[in-house]
């Protein structure tokens, strides 16, 4: 036997051995893994590269599955426009939309039709995302037409054409662009009126554009949420092959290469390794909402002395308030919301909205559908335009199907105040407290959920934080 190196110890180098881990035993003969070793850790790194992909593009999946769902109703040319005249309900499965204000939604193709425009009327509020929900630009009241309404002129990746004058010009990294645009308006029969006057064209059509067309989408089942199993990935691979390969950074590409997804080449994994990638297809999705409902990110909270979180954590939407991008705070994002804007987490008094959640109660014990509670919002909510509180399911992360028509109290839902000018807020899967019919939320028994605060055309006692709501208190029925 040879003399062991003078240092080895000191180093720690790896010999003759077995290496004990929570992710399982590796053997080691004279510092080489075995056959058995290499087999497992190979299994291993990519198993945990998977993990990271699905963290890294739960946004651009998310985006993907909306594209199907909307396709699936027949929304499939980008002229072709959802609206949800009479509000967004539970029979949409969507992440967490409001049931306050008139949907508008499509995608553009700017593959298909090149530079497009699209014409907002007065008054609308919304925002344009690309396929890996990277915002573009605001459009309406928080954009540059500041509510007055405007062209807005939407190049493809790597365009290199002049563009008119009389449009606000913005680059897409991505063929593919969410937009999402809303009416704030308490009777949703004038706000559909005035998002009916949208339009949406090629460039090259301008002279005659094609009519548009409004699919009224409520009430309706559409199916715009990405699954938490192998699909996930299929998924990822098609967004891949038909967008630019820069759509994403060359890290990123790696890890996707690693699992076998290249862009211009199948995804076909079979037996193991499909097996393998099914697998973490599931641990991401656990991952994702660990991030989400579990969060240990000490910047998440809003208020030192109470159990809301921040929609955006760290007051970015680039999620780099740390000097860096937090994947964490964007994967957690991304499962659980749809649409990334500035305007949801900068300051700007009196236009776009901010949000504030929570999946817990005082204690700190997660919300649940056989408990009871209540929830004391205090006088002067400091919203310009309304505010509102929805309950979501927290499997789907979509509104809770409940038996209400909306599961939401709001300020356009004429809540019953106290005497001081609060308003309860009752949740639970019992009747409503009597008297207090338009102030409670039905829950279901068999699921937990989390409850959304907005605040649109939010005021500076909401960023000073000199108005507080309450915790969601546990209450015996």
């Amino acid at each position: 036997m040879s003399p062991q190196h003078p240092v080895s110890e000191l180093h720690h180098w790896l010999g003759t051995e077995t290496i004990a881990s929570r992710v399982g035993r590796f053997d080691f003969v004279g510092g080489y893994p075995t056959a058995q070793a290499v087999q497992q850790l190979g299994d291993l790194l990519t198993f945990n590269r998977a993990v990271e992909v699905v963290l890294q593009n739960v946004a651009a999946v998310s985006m993907f599955k909306f594209r199907q769902g909307l396709s699936d109703f027949g929304i499939k040319r980008s002229h072709q426009v959802a609206i949800w005249a009479e509000l967004l309900d539970a029979h949409t499965l969507l992440l967490t939309p409001n049931a306050d204000t008139v949907y508008t939604i499509t995608f553009l193709d700017l593959r298909h039709d090149g530079p497009t425009v699209v014409e907002l009327p007065a008054g609308m509020l919304g925002v344009f995302d690309d396929m890996w929900m990277r915002y573009i630009v605001d459009g309406g009241v928080a954009g540059p037409d500041r509510g007055e309404g405007g062209k807005y002129l939407l190049l493809p990746p790597g365009h290199a054409g002049d563009v008119p004058s009389g449009h606000f010009v913005h680059r897409s990294p991505t063929h593919g662009v969410w937009v999402l645009m809303r009416a704030v308006d308490p009777d949703p029969r004038a706000a559909s009126a005035r998002s009916r006057q949208m339009k949406i064209y090629p460039l090259a059509h301008a002279d005659r554009p094609p009519p548009m067309t409004f699919a009224d989408a409520s009430g309706k089942f559409i199916d715009t949420i990405h699954s938490d199993d192998f699909t996930f990935f299929q998924h990822l691979h098609a967004l891949i092959d038909e967008e630019p390969a820069d759509a994403v950074g060359s890290l990123q590409r790696f890890y996707l290469a690693s699992i076998g997804i290249v862009k211009g080449q199948p995804f076909e994994p079979t037996g193991a390794r499909r097996a393998l990638l099914a697998e973490a297809a599931r641990v991401g999705a656990a991952m994702a909402r660990m991030l989400c409902y579990g969060s240990r990110d000490p910047d998440a909270s809003v208020y030192p002395d109470r159990r809301w979180q921040a929609a955006f954590v760290g007051g970015s939407h680039l999620f780099d308030s740390q000097g860096y991008e937090n994947l964490d705070r964007r994967a957690a994002f991304a499962y659980a919301a749809t649409g990334n804007t500035p305007a949801m987490a900068s300051k700007v008094l009196g236009a776009g909205a901010q949000y504030i959640w929570t999946p817990r109660d005082a204690h700190g014990d997660v919300l649940e559908g056989h408990q009871s509670y209540r929830l004391r919002i205090p006088p002067q909510p400091p919203a310009k335009d309304f505010w509102s509180v929805t309950v979501y399911d927290a499997m789907s992360r979509s509104m809770l199907h409940n038996g209400q028509r909306f599961p939401t109290v709001s300020l356009y839902s004429k809540p019953r105040p106290n005497p001081d000018g609060s308003i309860d807020i009752f949740f639970g899967p019992e009747p409503a407290p009597a008297g207090q019919e338009r102030n409670w939320i039905q829950t279901l028994p068999d699921r937990g959920w989390f409850a959304i605060l907005r605040f649109y055309g939010p005021l500076q006692p909401f960023f000073d934080k000199t108005w507080r709501p309450d915790d969601i208190e546990p209450i015996a029925r």
